[in-house]
């Protein structure tokens, strides 16, 4: 499988991140799973983990801060970029979310994390200028697609089209109850599809790239995950299963359809 490039432009993923109570245990878990090494940061709300595999970065880890609630769970979040923080922000709020972290200023730019109108998760950023090379890559271990499961997939599709300038399609392999395609620059950037259990709280899925899946869910398994789903197929995605690691957190193995790209 081959590792590509392309350049992260407003409106597409360029970023995920796991909180989790246990850092060391997703560490070694995520590292362990995917051959990946792991570089940590002293930061004053906790020590900040970094997976890379050779020169390619994969994925951030974070300690969930002490004064959260105690009931929320280890969870990802992916990071969207945009071109004017404090606008989008305020934007999201206009169009219905709830702002759950103000724009704060970190070390390479500026985020802020938001709660669609259906409940899912997930953050905005800003790069400070020449301090991000502004690429995304694609390659086995890292986060090459993103999709969120809601009850109300017809409210996702009009907020982040109207916040990001998403286009929403029908998928390839179709889209029964509502599931949609989102397209950005000409390519497509992340999927929207109606939850099968609506009491189930609204998220993003992150899906992390393997060459054999089948291969990759034994040893998330041995390692202390659980199987949420068999693996099963999205013919223009490729196979695909859920889990949830060790501390918690759900996410998905994907072997891409096709074999030359992640």
């Amino acid at each position: 499988m081959i590792w590509q490039s392309t350049p992260c432009l407003h409106g597409e993923f360029c970023w995920h991140e796991l909180n989790t109570r246990d850092a060391a245990g997703s560490t070694a878990f995520y590292s362990t799973l995917l051959n990946a090494t792991a570089t940590t940061i002293p930061m004053p709300h906790g020590d900040y983990t970094m997976l890379a595999i050779g020169s390619h970065t994969l994925m951030g880890m974070m300690p969930i801060s002490a004064t959260s609630p105690a009931d929320v769970q280890a969870h990802w979040v992916g990071y969207i970029a945009v071109d004017d923080i404090e606008l989008m922000t305020a934007r999201a709020a206009e169009l219905g979310a709830t702002v759950r972290v103000p724009v704060t200023q970190g070390s390479i730019g500026r985020s802020s994390v938001i709660s669609d109108p259906t409940g899912a998760v997930c953050a905005l950023f800003q790069a400070d200028p020449g301090k991000t090379d502004g690429m995304n890559e694609h390659g086995p271990g890292a986060v090459v697609w993103n999709h969120l499961v809601t009850a109300d997939p017809a409210r996702a599709v009009e907020f982040y089209s109207a916040l990001l300038g998403w286009e929403s399609e029908l998928p390839p392999d179709g889209g029964a109850d509502g599931a949609r395609r989102m397209n950005a620059h000409g390519r497509s950037v992340a999927g929207i599809m109606p939850t099968s259990h609506p009491e189930d709280r609204s998220a993003w899925l992150t899906f992390i790239c393997v060459e054999r899946i089948e291969e990759a869910a034994r040893t998330a398994v041995q390692l202390g995950a659980t199987a949420l789903t068999e693996v099963f197929g999205f013919p223009s995605i490729g196979a695909v299963m859920v889990l949830r690691d060790p501390q918690g957190a759900s996410f998905c193995l994907l072997e891409p359809a096709q074999r030359g790209e992640a």
